[in-house]
């Protein structure tokens, strides 16, 4: 999908949360100190983050091997403003809303039971997202693509 497309027409979006497990959620716009997940060096603009995959999202977000990660996804399809100056965006497909935004919860991914394509236990490759390096973004983001952790998620 193209750049212009996917900030143009409406579509589902997703948003991962560590803290958040209501079936519902209705999100509202944070800054960077209420926000989670977020460098020191993004814009502190108001929004919620969202991607158009979950492997987008596991792509942008820092996590550890003992994490457990809600899935939401729009109620509806909507349109998200594209992100300025993200370094990994080109990658991500980050969107924001600016305005306050429902949410239903679509699954948990608990890292502890990630398998790798082979079916056996790997580490979970390092997140990227907190470190800067765009080449490593694009590794990690490949990695999530081969295990497909859709596999993994227990539905809501």
């Amino acid at each position: 999908m193209t750049q212009q497309k996917l900030y143009s027409e409406k579509r589902y979006w997703y948003h991962l949360s560590s803290t958040l497990k209501k079936k519902k959620e209705r999100l509202s716009p944070r800054d960077n100190d209420e926000g989670f997940n977020r460098t020191s060096f993004e814009p502190n603009t108001r929004r919620i983050c969202v991607s158009p995959t979950l492997e987008q999202c596991l792509a942008a977000i820092p996590y550890g091997k003992h994490d457990t990660y809600t899935i939401y996804r729009t109620s509806k399809k909507v349109r998200a403003k594209p992100p300025r100056d993200v370094f990994d965006s080109h990658l991500t497909q980050e969107g924001w809303f600016s305005s306050p935004t429902v949410f239903v919860r679509v699954g948990v991914l608990d890292f502890e039971k990630i398998l790798t394509p082979k079916g056996t236990r790997q580490k979970i490759i390092s997140q990227a997202a907190s470190l800067g390096f765009p080449d490593m973004s694009l590794k990690v983001y490949k990695w999530w693509l081969k295990v497909d952790p859709w596999k993994f998620v227990n539905s809501a």
